[in-house]
């Protein structure tokens, strides 16, 4: 599918980032779509000053929101910037037109794009349908849910003129597809299409536990499951989880959870519609429970990493005095926990024992630890020269690339932010301090066979510096 700009927004802030959203012809966001970005000046971006050509990038995709965002510089740039960004298909060929991203010279602001697909309705006021009659969107449901998983999507049967949470889209993410993740994903949106802010999404178990979470400014919250929803598809067990929308009658998806203990997550978007006829049920929905006030959110922290040699599914326990919780290793060694009360914990994995006796959890933070360093190296560097900038969301990584241009193009190291990826070049030069790459992860190149060099100065001045020096001594290695 094609896709067109719907909507634009500027917001001043204090650092300078472009945000795209990515939905299909229903308004549901999608997921994992490849994004190309490169800059250079007005009006074509050609020729461009940077670009970025590696669509398989995992950093150049959107996520499960269908959001991709892209920190151009911590602060108000100091010349004018123009950003580009493409949407591109299955193939790399274009999906959409240039979209350009102009950050002025001493303005820090956040640009924010939303993309539909062509023909899709657009918002309010734009000549999309009338406030009286809104199509309702035919829904899309992931056939696996139902072939694999037995997980079903319930609609209602409302009488014409009732208004009601329509299920627009339900998707899934395999083990493969997840990136680690365990949530149910959900978004909410009005008549329009648009982000519904502060709506009440609630899971309900099969034991007849609720839990309730409020949509953000995107229309969005997440649902995390625990290893208490895991069931068995291949014995015709179903999962125990039903989440709807709360405040008026709701489509429900139910038979969720983890399928075999595997880091799964479901992408759910409801809409809010007034029924013209009456609808088929596929199958008839269960009632919808009494609204229930949530809680305030208890604070918590997030724990995440990569356990090296482990096998796909080991069991991963996090203890404390008074708590024990569980995850499992995805099959790239990933892990995580998520909304993890703040402490110090013991972390143990199955077949080993302890592997970290004091994991301090804190508050609104994301604790990373890796077990062992990851020593095996690939068989054939692929790649010369690799310049590790760090994660691109990483404040500096940007800055750090636009210094480092006259480098880049004098040497043409291939550029990049993902350790994995700079372990499949003979040299790599990290730029930045520890908090760009630790320490422990350029211990890991080193062990991956990597030769490592890093670039790190004071200031911004004192970097550029650097680069200058090692221009004039022809050699992209420091001594």
């Amino acid at each position: 599918m094609n896709f067109i700009e719907k909507n634009r927004n500027v917001e001043p802030h204090d650092e300078s980032i472009l945000y795209l959203y990515v939905q299909d012809a229903n308004g549901a966001p999608v997921p994992n779509q490849k994004i190309k970005i490169y800059a250079g000046p007005p009006p074509t971006g050609e020729p461009p000053y940077f670009v970025d050509d590696d669509p398989n990038n995992p950093n150049r995709r959107t996520d499960a929101g269908g959001k991709f965002q892209f920190i151009v510089a911590n602060g108000a740039p100091a010349q004018r910037l123009d950003f580009w960004v493409r949407v591109l298909d299955r193939e790399d060929n274009p999906a959409s037109a240039p979209i350009q991203f102009p950050f002025p010279a001493g303005q820090a602001r956040w640009v924010i794009v939303t993309l539909g697909a062509e023909g899709a309705p657009t918002g309010p006021g734009d000549g999309g349908a009338t406030p009286d009659v809104k199509p309702i969107p035919t829904a899309t449901i992931d056939p696996r849910l139902a072939q694999e998983l037995r997980v079903m999507a319930n609609a209602l049967t409302p009488t014409a003129g009732t208004r009601y949470w329509k299920l627009i889209s339900a998707q899934y993410q395999n083990p493969d597809e997840s990136g680690g993740g365990v949530n149910i994903v959900c978004f909410v949106q009005d008549e329009n299409g648009n982000p519904l802010p502060g709506q009440r999404v609630t899971l309900r178990t099969t034991a007849g536990d609720t839990a309730t979470q409020i949509t953000d400014e995107r229309g969005h919250c997440d649902h995390p499951m625990g290893a208490g929803s895991s069931f068995a598809p291949d014995r015709e067990e179903r999962g125990p989880l039903t989440v709807f929308v709360e405040g008026l009658p709701s489509d429900d998806v139910n038979g969720m959870g983890l399928p075999l203990r595997r880091h799964v997550q479901y992408i759910l978007t409801w809409r809010r519609v007034t029924a013209q006829t009456a609808e088929t049920p596929t199958p008839a929905p269960a009632p919808t429970p009494p609204p229930v006030t949530p809680p305030p959110p208890p604070p918590s922290g997030n724990v995440r990493g990569r356990i090296g040699n482990a096998a796909a599914g080991a069991r991963l326990v996090l203890k404390s005095p008074t708590r024990a919780l569980d995850a499992l290793v995805a099959s790239d060694g990933l892990y995580s926990f998520t909304n993890v009360p703040p402490g110090m914990y013991t972390l143990e994995l199955s077949g080993v024992g302890v592997i970290n006796p004091a994991l301090s959890v804190t508050e609104n933070q994301t604790s990373v630890f890796d077990y062992p360093p990851v020593t095996n190296a690939p068989a054939k560097k692929v790649l010369k020269h690799y310049l590790l900038l760090g994660p691109g969301a990483q404040p500096g990584a940007m800055t750090n690339l636009i210094l480092a241009l006259d480098y880049i193009v004098h040497f043409a190291p291939v550029v990049g932010f993902a350790v994995d990826e700079a372990l499949n070049a003979e040299h790599v030069t990290i730029v930045g301090g520890a908090n760009a790459v630790s320490a422990q992860e350029e211990q890991r190149l080193r062990e991956g066979g990597c030769i490592v060099a890093r670039l790190q100065a004071a200031d911004s001045y004192a970097l550029e510096n650097l680069f200058q020096q090692l221009l004039a001594s022809g050699s992209p290695f420091p001594s």
